[in-house]
């Protein structure tokens, strides 16, 4: 039999059940919010009251699912505000994260990497995401768009100097590794700024009076009076010097915070040379005022309020950092211990109480096995009974049931008629023995995994003229996924 025959009788235009990753899976896209876990709400919160989140899953319960369905909801949220929107940034690019603190530290092994990381990573890494994108959109340079406003240009022209200013430091420290000095000076000017270090003035005029006071020596040798012109170059002389040392002192400032900013921001790969060069554009009172020198979490929460602040001009108020797939990077490769590494630094209760801040993190249930085994010292830095934790998150039969009716109704050629999950079996199956079925798979990815090998077994040995799933086949599959699911 053809698959695509037995779905059309059921009014079905493509396999529900056909993809097992939500990233790549259409279905759930098409379903919208039918597919969503009970505890979505929990979860997702009040957008207009930021909050934290601390979900454990097993493999396949819909850890990513949940994350797509959050954006989603975020971009619905967003599109009906005029103000109070949400910027919604990803951490889950921890592969390039731990190469970088590798390369950085100049370590051969990167799982020492993993030893190392700390909360300023984190902090540094997810800026330097979505900064560089906020200097696309304000010198209109890419199509991508994170902020949903009309000329953002145009009204942070508007913002207080301040305000502009906080986002020329953003850039300064996150940017793009091969041109950001270059950016540095065209974002100045696409945001009507002034200033800046002084070396190059300093050194100028250092020069020109240097040049001067030999002149005017020369003139002395040949011409009267002797005494006021050596007077006179031995002033100009003397200004010159106080020049030069005003351009050492300059030089001597920048490099010195170019250098802490080398080696305290180590997932952006810049040179001091290039963080120099973008410092010389702004006075150096200000570039020195809580830039991330060290690897410090003050200088940290300083960059995220230079975040909020730049946000807030444009009437977003809040910020969604959606965690994800800490258990996917190469380096990690599911080992719990090497999470832990990875996941404890986000879980500082100053960070995921922060104003303005809400952040989802996703984690895989092994993790929170451990936490449970952690002492108290533990549970008291993390606060974990402040974050909106969800120690499981779990699937009912019944619940994978809807689940089933839902992506049904997805891919249905008329989805208000869209029959249910029990409609593709034999009236001796029912849905009672189906959820029962489904709860053996416990999460979404098993649930579809099982609906798909009876689709398949169904294919293989139905005859053509067969309307629906047999409970021989039915019970050959569901026994099938039952010694599966004891070997795992």
């Amino acid at each position: 039999m053809n698959l695509s025959d037995f779905l059309g009788k059921h009014g079905l235009e493509s396999n529900p059940f056909a993809a097992e990753e939500a990233a790549q899976d259409p279905v759930l896209t098409q379903s919208g919010d039918s597919c969503r876990h009970p505890d979505f709400g929990k979860i997702f919160g009040e957008p207009t009251h930021p909050s934290p989140a601390i979900v454990f899953g097993e493999r396949g319960a819909g850890k990513t699912a949940l994350r797509l369905q959050m954006e989603s909801a975020y971009r619905a949220y967003n599109k009906e505000q005029s103000d109070n929107r949400v910027l919604v940034i990803g951490h889950d690019n921890f592969d390039a994260m731990i190469g970088r603190i590798a390369r950085h530290e100049r370590l051969k092994n990167q799982s020492a990497a993993l030893d190392s990381i700390t909360l300023s990573d984190h902090v540094d890494i997810v800026l330097h995401g979505i900064v560089p994108q906020l200097v696309d959109q304000l010198l209109g340079v890419s199509d991508r768009a994170p902020l949903q406003v009309g000329n953002f240009r145009k009204q942070l022209r508007k913002a207080p100097t301040l305000v502009r200013r906080e986002m020329l430091l953003l850039q300064m420290a996150y940017d793009h590794t091969p041109i950001a000095a270059k950016r540095t000076r065209q974002l100045k000017s696409a945001l009507g700024l002034g200033g800046s270090s002084g070396s190059k003035a300093a050194a100028n005029w250092s020069m020109v009076l240097a040049i001067f006071a030999l002149v005017i020596a020369g003139i002395s040798v040949v011409q009267e009076p002797k005494r006021a012109l050596l007077a006179l170059a031995a002033l100009l002389a003397a200004g010159s010097f106080a020049m030069g040392w005003s351009w050492l002192r300059c030089q001597t400032r920048v490099g010195i915070i170019a250098r802490g900013m080398h080696r305290g921001i180590r997932c952006v790969n810049r040179s001091p040379a290039s963080f120099r060069e973008s410092l010389h554009h702004i006075e150096i009172n200000i570039g020195s005022a809580s830039m991330p020198t060290d690897r410090g979490d003050d200088s940290r929460f300083a960059m995220l309020d230079r975040l909020f602040a730049v946000l807030r001009a444009v009437d977003y108020a809040s910020v969604a950092i959606l965690v994800d797939r800490v258990d996917e990077p190469t380096t990690v490769a599911g080992d719990v211990d090497h999470m832990r590494s990875l996941v404890v630094p986000l879980l500082s209760s100053r960070f995921l109480q922060h104003r303005g801040l809400a952040v989802k993190l996703l984690l895989p249930a092994e993790l929170g096995d451990m936490f449970n085994r952690e002492d108290g010292a533990f549970f008291r830095a993390a606060r974990m009974d402040k974050q909106n934790t969800l120690e499981r998150l779990r699937w009912s039969g019944s619940m994978l049931a809807k689940m089933c009716d839902a992506r049904i109704r997805a891919v249905s050629k008329r989805p208000a008629s869209a029959v249910p999950i029990e409609s593709l079996f034999d009236a001796n199956v029912g849905r009672a023995k189906i959820e029962e079925a489904l709860a053996g798979c416990a999460n979404p990815r098993e649930g579809c995994r099982m609906m798909y090998a009876m689709l398949q077994e169904h294919m293989a040995h139905a005859e053509a003229e067969a309307k629906t799933i047999s409970s021989a086949t039915f019970d050959l599959v569901r026994q099938r996924n039952q010694v599966r699911a004891s070997k795992r």
